[in-house]
């Protein structure tokens, strides 16, 4: 049986038992600021400095960590040679520090780089404290009478949330790659794979929708072509058990150690048990009332039972989860690691760790987070579910320097700062303020970009309103079906439409260009910094030319404008846009328009 040091994080981590004061001292938290080339700035806090973080990594070689033999020598013989981002990453997550990281991108290698280094912390992990176990098993045999904790209340170790089946894929590959050897024929012989057949037909790769090359679809970046290529379903919950000799896939959620889900996948599963449940009760309440209360009480804790001993939380791919709904992903966060109310068949008390029966796992548990940008509400999830005792390591967004103004020049682009931020705040002052300055001949061929699918309803239904029936507009929203699509573009760039409804979800999904704008009003910034580029060149593309107009006047017609709404607290979007250098003088400055132009 392979040995393990006591310098082992997994060790040091998992068999410590730490103090209840240190759990109740949340607010004197030690904050370290460390720097490495490859990741940038990172914020280290935690409440305890016994074992802080070193970057950049002190080695450069990967067999000077903690990992399984078995998956060294497949690295080994792979010839694989990790990057100087991969060696302080894997050196975070290696000691079972939380981790956020902002800066995975779909366009180069970081995000494969990252997701490899991960996959491998991951199988590590699983693969040593399935080893533990059995050596304690044999010990116990000889032994009886001596005492180990080393499980949790169910087998899942490890829960990954990623969007699509093309994610679940490529971590698949990664699995395989650190799992199997393809020059070790007599291995690969030892190693069992089941369900392989299945799994390539339910994750393999399809063929994305070419609707690029029809110049009734053309879209505005290749970004979308690696983001949505293969298999985007993001309806899927798969339960995989890893041994040494061992690869299955389609476990059931109590006999997997990887649960590889999308949000909706999982909530769907946990919903339906508790449908289950929630009927049963009902059909027993009529027999012992006092119990039917009992039961409502820790409803939470029986319909998620089976993620009662999750150590691991790998969140890839955070911006595009956002995009779904990310009121999922903060329903099966919360519903981690309680205590079940009923033991299942191969729980074994005696065996469990005593900080999972105090009810301390979440203090224990590993949250890794990726996203390709930062935002209020993205840095709130990651506080409030990284209650990790080692630590957090937060590390900061890249911002780009001159953000993409200077590409934009050709426009006049003006920058306006509002008082307010809070959306039903800034939906009155919009309506009050903005808007009738807009609602005029002027201002023909207008499109309204809104970040938010609520902004989006709330606006819409005010313009549709019999009061306001003077508005002419259509709109484009991540609902819409590809007939509505082709008929609001068709409408909007032959006639006289003075206004056009976007959703920030309708441009991720679709990315289309859009013909026929003379005018953009962002209601709020775009989330993706590079969305407010693509979106300002929509000025560039042909628009009709109203004829009555050209005759009158003799004249073509008006200039194109820009107009992009800010708050305060919408600094870390100006970031992205404008770069970290604009926005501070944005931001202190006194004069509430700022106008970016060409001369």
């Amino acid at each position: 049986m392979e040995n393990i040091t006591k310098h082992d994080p997994f060790l040091s981590h998992f068999e410590t038992l730490i103090d209840e004061k240190q759990i109740n001292n949340k607010s004197s938290k030690n904050k370290i600021d460390l720097f490495s080339s490859s990741l940038g700035s990172c914020q280290f806090s935690s409440t305890s400095s016994d074992k802080p973080p070193i970057l950049p990594c002190p080695t450069s070689t990967i067999d000077s960590f903690s990992i399984k033999k078995s998956l060294l020598s497949n690295i080994e013989t792979s010839g694989s040679q990790l990057t100087p981002l991969q060696f302080d990453f894997f050196s975070l997550i290696h000691n079972y520090y939380d981790v956020y990281y902002p800066n995975r991108t779909n366009i180069n290698d970081v995000g494969e780089q990252l997701r490899f280094v991960i996959c491998l912390h991951l199988i590590n992990h699983v693969l040593k404290t399935r080893s533990r176990i059995l050596s304690h098993n044999a010990k116990l045999k000889e032994n009886p009478d001596l005492d180990y904790h080393d499980q949790g209340f169910t087998r899942p170790k490890v829960l990954i949330i990623v969007p699509f089946r093309e994610s679940v894929r490529r971590i698949i590959n990664c699995f395989e790659n650190l799992l199997l050897t393809m020059d070790d024929s007599e291995k690969n012989d030892q190693i069992q794979m089941s369900h392989r057949k299945r799994f390539k037909e339910e994750y393999g790769g399809e063929e994305i929708d070419n609707e690029n090359n029809d110049s009734k679809f053309q879209r505005t970046s290749n970004e979308y072509n690696e983001i949505f290529a293969g298999n985007i379903d993001d309806h899927f919950r798969l339960g995989i058990s890893v041994t040494r000799k061992s690869l299955k896939f389609f476990q059931s959620v109590y006999k997997s150690d990887f649960l590889i889900v999308s949000p909706v996948g999982l909530r769907t599963l946990l919903e339906k048990r508790h449908r289950k449940r929630k009927h049963k009760q009902s059909s027993d309440s009529s027999e012992s009332d006092s119990d039917n209360e009992d039961t409502n009480e820790n409803k939470a804790s029986s319909i998620a039972d089976f993620l009662s001993s999750i150590e691991c939380i790998y969140i890839d791919q955070l911006d595009i989860l956002s995009m779904q709904n990310l009121d999922h992903l903060f329903y099966i966060l919360e519903n981690l690691n309680c205590i079940p109310q009923q033991a299942t068949s191969s729980t074994d008390f005696s065996r469990i760790r005593h900080w999972s029966l105090n009810g301390w796992a979440r203090f224990y548990r590993q949250l890794i987070v990726l996203s390709s940008f930062t935002s209020p509400l993205f840095l709130s999830l990651f506080h409030r579910f990284s209650t990790n005792y080692s630590g957090q390591c937060l590390i900061q967004p890249s911002f780009p320097l001159n953000g993409y103004i200077r590409s934009l020049s050709t426009f006049n682009q003006l920058f306006q700062r509002i008082p307010v931020c809070d959306p039903t705040l800034r939906f009155n002052y919009f309506i009050e303020h903005i808007l009738p300055r807009f609602d005029t001949s002027a201002y023909e061929h207008t499109l309204i970009y809104l970040s938010s699918y609520f902004d989006f309803v709330r606006l819409k239904n005010y313009m549709r309103t019999e009061k306001h029936k003077q508005f002419n507009y259509l709109t484009l929203n991540e609902y819409s079906t590809k007939k509505q699509i082709l008929l609001a573009r068709n409408i909007f760039y032959h006639r006289q439409v003075r206004f056009l409804l976007m959703t920030e979800r309708f441009h991720f999904y679709h990315r289309y260009r859009i013909k026929g704008i003379r005018h953009i009003l962002f209601y709020d910034l775009p989330s993706y910094g590079h969305f407010y580029p693509e979106i300002v060149q929509f000025l560039t593309l042909p628009h009709v030319i109203d004829k009555k107009k050209t005759t009158q006047t003799n004249q073509t017609d008006e200039p194109s404008t820009c107009t992009a709404l800010y708050a305060k607290e919408d600094a870390l979007k100006l970031a992205y846009i404008l770069g970290q250098n604009a926005v501070t003088d944005l931001l202190n400055s006194e004069k509430n328009t700022h106008l970016f132009t060409n001369k």
